[in-house]
């Protein structure tokens, strides 16, 4: 399931990475990848979480890869915009601001099958999985009073992925690239700009976002314990 997931994510990337010109928690980083409840497809959240067989199979039927896909690219289809008009400012705005849209609507839908608890704790996870990317999420830049001199380092950082990743998946493109060596790179770079992030905070908001983590999730791995 993960290796399906991760196949879906390099899709949505062709579209996500043109739209992230630097804007706030907009693009890639700040959409799918970073998203809490893109978690719920992972078995040891369901167990963390409690999930009933009915939400489960709510979870399996919305997040299905074909079912991902084709949301995405209807998106980005009834936009009415080719990946050229993305390159331009008002083009990587126009398309950043349809992706929040479309989080906002995936993250309403979907929190309506969770308990208050349950949508409570799948964040503390993400938090806990996805470090300091974290601060891309709106609500958790909120919660860490992130400033605006911080903001402007963030931004900086996000264009420069974007940048990195429109090159990655232009190598992609002219089959530079395999999608085996695509997922490291995406991998190596998701690292880095964890690390980058980090140095952003202050000692007092590191702690806060390790707070807002919650009690430790134990991750276990894909087919073992």
């Amino acid at each position: 399931m993960k290796k399906l997931i991760l196949s879906i994510v390099v899709v949505m990337s062709a579209v996500a990475a043109f739209a992230q010109g630097g804007g706030r928690q907009g693009g890639m980083m700040g959409g799918m990848q970073n998203n809490p409840l893109m978690l719920l497809t992972r078995e040891d959240v369901q167990e963390d979480l409690g999930l009933n067989s009915d939400q489960k199979l709510k979870v399996a039927e919305y997040f299905a890869p074909d079912a991902l896909r084709e949301r995405m690219m209807s998106v980005f289809q009834n936009s009415g915009m080719s990946f050229e008009d993305m390159r331009s400012e008002e083009g990587r705005k126009k398309m950043q601001d349809i992706m929040t849209k479309q989080m906002d609507s995936m993250k309403k839908e979907v929190e309506g099958w969770l308990t208050p608890d349950q949508v409570k704790r799948v964040g503390q996870i993400a938090i806990q999985v996805n470090g300091n990317r974290s601060i891309l999420q709106k609500d958790v830049a909120k919660a860490l009073e992130i400033t605006s001199a911080q903001q402007e380092k963030i931004d900086g950082l996000q264009k420069a992925s974007g940048e990195a990743m429109q090159a990655l998946m232009q190598k992609m493109r002219d089959q530079e690239l395999s999608r085996e060596e695509m997922q490291e790179k995406m991998k190596k770079n998701g690292d880095i700009m964890n690390t980058e992030l980090g140095k952003i905070l202050t000692d007092a908001q590191r702690a806060k976002l390790t707070e807002m983590g919650g009690k430790k999730f134990v991750e276990k791995k894909e087919g073992g314990n």
